[in-house]
């Protein structure tokens, strides 16, 4: 059985899927529907229970929307992003400065000849992607730098896994 996708838009206020049209344009942006938004602008006032009510007058009667006192930022502030920001920048290969560049190079033969010594296999399919994740992964951590995956940088990958591969079969024939 398929689920279905809910129609509509979130309002992150009222909690409710509703149509388009009770959206305005600015509350697309910040998930506020029209109704919530009017409310908004009315006013809100907190409570000493950290319950939020809308202000009495002539047409409102007091109402509680909820206990809020969960957030510590205001639900209506249209500069909150609802996903978490990344530190990290997002690069393709060819933007890294030398120094970028020659520390994902050394992070790339650092993790081809662990596996190599490892497995004595060339790391190819699904292990490549798992090493090519765990080094994309290393390197946001300690560059601060998020790369795309991107022709160039899997062409540099595919060259230095050849010649770290060489170098180590090398290092094994002198060893014998």
């Amino acid at each position: 059985m398929v689920k279905r996708r809910k129609q509509g838009h979130y309002c992150r206020i009222c909690g409710e899927y509703k149509a388009n049209e009770k959206f305005s344009g600015k509350g697309h942006a910040q998930h506020i529907c029209k109704s919530c938004m009017s409310d908004k602008n009315k006013g809100f006032e907190n409570n000493d229970d950290n319950s939020v009510i809308i202000i009495e007058d002539d047409e409102w009667n007091e109402m509680i929307v909820g206990d809020l006192s969960r957030y510590d930022y205001d639900l209506f502030d249209g500069d909150i992003d609802l996903m978490p920001t990344s530190e990290s920048a997002h690069k393709k290969y060819g933007k890294l400065n030398k120094e970028e560049k020659t520390a994902l190079k050394e992070l790339w033969v650092e993790i081809v000849a662990r596996y190599w010594n490892e497995e004595l296999l060339i790391p190819f399919g699904e292990v490549y992607s798992q090493l090519k994740r765990e080094l994309l992964e290393i390197f946001e951590e300690e560059v601060a730098v998020a790369l795309k995956d991107d022709i160039d940088l899997k062409t540099v990958l595919n060259n230095t896994m050849i010649v770290t591969i060489n170098k180590q079969l090398r290092l094994g024939h002198t060893r014998q």
